[in-house]
């Protein structure tokens, strides 16, 4: 059952390695304006031909990382430096390659009671989910029941300011352009699964919204202009496969399954078992089940093919690692999300720097992604995609990326249910969680109160 898994103690797993470095911003821009070079749609795009005008902020983030950084063993208080040179170390100066989402070795008894107490709750929401979801098209097709309107040019807009995909911006317009409020997102080396259902990956993904309306203004992958409709479908499946992935793989260097925090922080060493087991549910048990779905008709062949397109586009969204998104800030005004974000991550790096000794061996920066932002990421998409039914799965071109959209948000992207222990950071009882709700949910209570200790959906 452990396959390549090994502890973070092990010198070849990839987390006994430091966090791999986000990739260079100035790096991405010019990989986003040579991709542009390609396609004629992009010749006069004022934003791309202004991206290099933005500024960097990197002295603030940079000491926040130096905070949050991890310490040298897995095992607390005095038993490090023993246990440290028994069993091995930490590597503090290497950092990875890329990342990955699901290396980490979980013992038998962690694994059976993950199977016992976590699987057959999944197990009933995708179930339950994906029933409904087959029901409510069955309806909908013979014409027994009417969907909500969907306004898809404010659902591009909140797709990409309401979630961790807002890292894609990188552009705006002037403050006098005649074009208004516009800002840019762009997505190079872009992975998607074409109407063929193979997958495939285009030079540039582009979007630009209106922050003033909060409105889709315009879209294009490579050479084709696109509609809101089928640019919602590219932004609600980049989150499922490519970009919410980044999340669940930096969370393995946020986490810590040694023994001996049974005594030390019993409800942090629990929060890493979860996780580590969700990430395997995650990466090596979802495409199992594409079968099944093809089976009873929610999905294309293709997706359960020998190929397996869909994890393909989530390898390439891991292997792309983290690029530097500083420049983020500038939408703190237009975003809820972003604004909360910014502000919590300040203050959960400060907490954590207090109380680095209660985490051994845990990168801070890696555990607010695999709490905060992990947690956050599920929340909005369940508010923001209000109806699965809103993903047009008879869009010539991209309606099988709409099918899996439609599984995901009926099954996988709500709060797990049935769950005996506790996983929010309000009414933990524990001294770090709790102070970091308390300050979070003074700028944002509804937002804190989703807050989730470790990744369980």
């Amino acid at each position: 059952m452990s396959g390549q898994r090994v502890t973070r103690r092990n010198k070849s797993s990839p987390s006994n390695l430091k966090l791999p470095d986000m990739k260079r911003m100035s790096e991405n821009k010019q990989r986003i304006v040579e991709n542009s070079k390609f396609h004629e749609l992009f010749d006069d795009c004022e934003l791309i031909n202004s991206m290099f005008g933005l500024k960097e902020t990197k002295r603030r983030n940079s000491l926040f990382r130096e905070r949050a950084m991890r310490t040298i063993s897995l095992t607390p208080g005095k038993l490090a430096s023993l246990r440290g040179s028994v069993m091995g170390s930490l590597n503090m100066v290497e950092p990875a390659k890329e990342l990955d989402m699901d290396h980490v070795y979980v013992g038998f008894f962690d694994f059976l009671w993950a199977y016992t107490f976590i699987g057959p709750c999944s197990y009933y929401l995708w179930k339950k989910g994906t029933l409904m979801l087959r029901l409510r098209d069955y309806l909908s097709s013979n014409g027994y029941i009417t969907p909500a309107p969907c306004d898809y040019e404010s659902m591009c807009a909140t797709l990409l300011l309401e979630q961790t995909q807002a890292i894609h911006y990188y552009a705006r317009t002037n403050p006098d352009s005649e074009r208004g409020n516009v800002a840019g997102f762009y997505f190079a080396n872009f992975p998607y699964v074409d109407e063929n259902c193979e997958y495939r990956v285009a030079d540039l993904f582009a979007v630009e919204i209106d922050l003033d309306t909060k409105k889709f203004v315009d879209g294009k992958l490579d050479d084709l202009v696109l509609n809101a409709s089928e640019t919602m479908i590219l932004l609600w499946f980049n989150t499922i496969a490519a970009q919410h992935v980044k999340l669940h793989s930096t969370a393995n260097w946020g986490l810590n399954l040694d023994e001996t925090l049974e005594d030390v922080n019993p409800f942090f060493r629990r929060n890493s078992v979860v996780t580590v087991m969700y990430n395997f549910f995650g990466y090596t048990c979802f495409n199992r089940f594409m079968r099944i779905w093809a089976d009873e008709g929610m999905v294309s062949e293709g997706w359960a093919n020998e190929d397996k397109p869909f994890v393909q586009c989530v390898n390439h969204g891991i292997e792309d690692n983290v690029w530097q998104h500083s420049q983020i800030k500038e939408l703190v005004k237009y975003s809820d999300f972003i604004h909360f974000v910014v502000s919590v991550r300040a203050i959960f790096m400060s907490e954590f720097a207090k109380c680095k000794h209660m985490f051994p061996g845990t990168d801070g920066e890696a555990m607010f992604v695999g709490t905060v932002l992990h947690s956050l990421d599920h929340t909005l998409m369940d508010w923001n995609m209000v109806d699965p039914l809103w993903l047009d799965v008879d869009d010539p071109r991209f309606g099988k990326m709409a099918e899996v959209g439609r599984v995901v948000k009926a099954g996988f992207v709500s709060d797990v249910p049935g769950l005996y222990f506790h996983k929010r950071f309000k009414g933990s009882g524990h001294p770090f969680y709790e102070t970091v709700y308390a300050k979070a949910a003074k700028i944002n209570k509804k937002l804190a109160d989703h807050m989730d200790t470790c990744i369980i959906k």
